[in-house]
């Protein structure tokens, strides 16, 4: 690293900190009310959710709000890369030469070198031979699905997928099949069911007595951090018939967290296969906005072609791409950021164990918690947030054990083991421990 860019990156930081500090000193001013728990409207029971209120200011491992910096474990920016010096001049130094908006869909006018070179660059990351930008994650799972329709007739899906594959899934009129979350041999029954089921029958646009049989695909997460759980990847890629077949990871909690350099659940397992389609994004881990579908040459092209939902829709702002770019860079530049979230997630899990509470094994940054009563919920949470830490009790689609909130805590390479700690004790405390 050149000496002047660690003096400018230290000069930002400085500057970004400077602001924070006065965001929270001119929120405090008019804050509306003291941190409160806020409900989704409904009485106690499974539909209770707990908030604390919108944010005025942010850094990688805190948040501001209602006038107060509380000590933050919430969210997906795992690598702090959203509050990089670096990330944000990219971003703005872009601004002037491409304003904010494309304006249109990168199929008429709204293309740029911005879109490209970023592409690119997930592609050498991801060790793809091509990657396509796509507005945003949840789209990805519906660009990859319409693109692969006509070209497979039957899909499988794990039960516990994320909401936007599901939803992708169904816009796209595949017929599917759910198996046994993250079993490859409740995946081959399923597959050996539907197949003698569909023996004869109309099941897609061609029938499944033809003489190569019917082309399969299996949509599935990468790894479910709420569960503590990763899919099986080899052995769901062994079920597919030939190499006309798709396995479409959703890998979006693992692109820069799994695998020895980050590059996902591929890269943890080992997996260098044609077949493989990734979809991701960058909003999480690699703390920048869009989405992405990532694969074999062909299968991307035939992607970009064939997706509705990739040709209507505008870009992100080519501004956004770049900052894409730096983040990747920062990540493959500084192996450092890794190893810091592997210890933190390491020391946090001991101390999970410590209170008693579920850890996993995996290298994943999320620990997910329920416990047995909505109001005792509730108690910790407000404990919590009135010791100045904000670990969320959420309500979402992927629920813990399909309860109905729960409590989701996530690592930042940013945090200190000071942080991890004063967390940890604040939970003791709450749960009488």
């Amino acid at each position: 690293m050149h000496a002047g860019r660690e003096d400018d990156s230290h000069g930002a930081q400085a500057a970004y900190e400077r602001r924070l500090a006065d965001a929270a000193s001119a929120d405090h001013d008019h804050a509306r009310s003291a941190i409160t728990i806020a409900s989704s409207g409904h009485a106690m029971g499974a539909r209770e959710r707990f908030g604390a209120g919108a944010s005025s200011a942010s850094s990688a491992t805190s948040v501001v709000i209602d006038g107060r910096t509380l000590l933050s474990f919430a969210g997906c920016n795992y690598l702090g890369l959203a509050h990089h010096p670096r990330v944000i001049a990219a971003l703005s130094e872009s601004l002037g030469a491409h304003g904010i908006s494309c304006g249109a869909s990168r199929e008429t006018t709204g293309n740029s070198t911005a879109h490209e070179d970023l592409e690119r660059d997930v592609a050498r990351f991801l060790r793809t031979p091509s990657a396509l930008l796509v507005p945003d994650g949840y789209l990805a799972n519906l660009v990859a699905a319409q693109g692969l329709a006509p070209d497979h007739e039957l899909v499988l899906v794990d039960e516990r997928s994320h909401a936007s594959i599901a939803d992708a899934l169904a816009a796209a009129g595949w017929r599917t099949v759910e198996y046994r979350h993250a079993s490859a041999s409740a995946a081959a029954r399923e597959l050996e069911r539907a197949l003698t089921t569909a023996a004869g029958r109309e099941i897609g646009p061609v029938r499944a007595t033809n003489r190569s049989g019917p082309r399969i695909a299996i949509f599935t997460d990468g790894v479910f951090p709420a569960h503590g759980t990763m899919a099986p990847l080899r052995e769901l890629l062994a079920l597919l018939p030939d190499e006309r077949g798709t396995l479409v990871v959703d890998d979006a909690h693992a692109t820069g967290v799994l695998g020895a350099s980050g590059r996902g659940t591929c890269e943890h397992f080992g997996l260098d296969d044609p077949r493989v389609v990734i979809t991701s994004t960058l909003s999480k881990a690699l703390g920048c906005f869009g989405g992405l579908v990532a694969g074999s040459e062909e299968r991307v092209r035939s992607i970009r072609e064939r997706s509705r939902a990739f040709a209507g829709s505008s870009p992100i702002p080519p501004a956004l791409a770049r900052a894409g770019s730096a983040a990747i860079g920062e990540l493959e530049s500084d192996p450092s950021r890794l190893a810091r979230l592997r210890a933190n997630t390491a020391r946090l899990r001991e101390r999970f164990g410590a209170l008693r509470l579920p850890a996993h094994e995996l290298d994943v940054p999320v620990f997910a918690f329920a416990l047995d009563a909505p109001e005792r919920m509730r108690r910790v949470h407000e404990e919590l947030l009135e010791r100045g830490i904000l670990a969320p009790c959420i309500r979402y689609p992927d629920g813990v054990h399909d309860r109905g909130s729960w409590f989701r805590i996530a690592l930042s390479s940013e945090h200190t083991r000071e942080h991890i700690d004063r967390l940890a004790d604040a939970l003791r405390s709450a749960l009488g421990r």
